[in-house]
């Protein structure tokens, strides 16, 4: 079973003859936001970010865009996203729940098509020339989510971390048992190379998860297995939910499925990580508790 909660691929990209981002005025941004939105034309759905519901924003949070720095964003029908001034002039975003191998096709497939329509900046040498020097080349930054309870409990996740930094990758806390791999520098690297080096690094991190969950049950099964059952039952009946409570008792129901405990299909622990990792409010009402309560019940019931 796979522990990767989802997906998230970006493409930099900056305009030709323009300054980098700390240098940019504001009529100059506004020049390239027009330039992309006249290249890309009826591909493109524009939202102003405030003007969105709720809804909207949790649903681009699981591309981590909404820190844009621009009012401004556009997203396609393929559900890729097209962000403004975070650190370079455009990303191009696109994301889905657990490992979304469509993810990096969708968003190539814009960036393809919006390299056809602009001049970027570009250097015969170097690649895609950018203001973060980790990312000239490709410009990619690819990463994902994953659970990795087992490890963490096991006291591994710091020394597990530094092996990975050692390697060029980055492995970063986020919420609980969930933590954020991601790709270093792009020099020197080509697109391919990133991708197989990256899922080969994911491949590793589901396999050591497995064995660390082998090793917890070998002298805790018991203890393991009430958990998992535990935080089933509460899911399955809860009425007000927290954001933590629900990420921490989905990640012991996965550790349960993962040692083969309980019979909880897949995608149901999939889409119950995604649904809460892409709450963009940390403070919720009631209100938001209980719905959360009831959408979750709803995933469990296959609904």
């Amino acid at each position: 079973m796979t522990n990767v909660i989802q997906t998230r691929i970006k493409f930099y990209r900056n305009l030709k003859d323009y300054k980098f981002v700390p240098k940019l005025t504001e009529d100059k941004k506004q020049e390239i936001v027009a330039k992309v939105d006249s290249a890309l034309d009826k591909e493109l759905l524009k939202l102003d970010v405030n003007t969105l519901d709720q809804n909207m924003r949790d649903y681009l949070n699981q591309f981590s865009i909404m820190s844009n720095k621009s009012n401004t964003m556009f997203i396609t029908k393929d559900n890729v996203a097209i962000t403004f001034f975070d650190g370079e002039h455009l990303t191009i975003c696109a994301g889905g729940a657990g490992l979304d191998k469509t993810a990096y096709t969708r968003a190539k497939s814009l960036e393809h098509i919006l390299s056809s329509r602009i001049s970027l900046a570009y250097n015969d040498m170097y690649g895609y020339l950018m203001s973060d020097l980790k990312k000239i080349g490709c410009g990619l930054n690819m990463e994902c989510d994953l659970d990795l309870h087992a490890i963490n409990s096991l006291g591994k996740i710091n020394q597990v971390r530094q092996n990975i930094k050692n390697l060029g990758f980055n492995l970063i806390p986020k919420n609980g048992q969930i933590f954020t791999l991601s790709t270093g520098c792009n020099l020197g690297f080509a697109e391919s190379e990133i991708q197989d080096e990256f899922m080969k690094m994911v491949s590793k991190l589901q396999d050591l998860e497995i064995e660390s969950a082998k090793m917890l049950a070998s002298t805790n099964s018991d203890e393991l297995m009430d958990k998992a059952f535990r935080s089933l039952a509460i899911l399955q009946s809860a009425y007000l939910l927290s954001k933590d409570e629900l990420n921490n008792r989905i990640s012991d129901i996965r550790l349960g499925v993962n040692l083969g405990y309980i019979d909880v299909k897949e995608n149901k622990i999939v889409d119950l990580q995604h649904l809460v990792s892409n709450k963009s409010s940390e403070f919720v009402t009631r209100n938001e508790l209980i719905d959360l309560a009831s959408k979750v019940k709803k995933i469990l019931k296959g609904e």
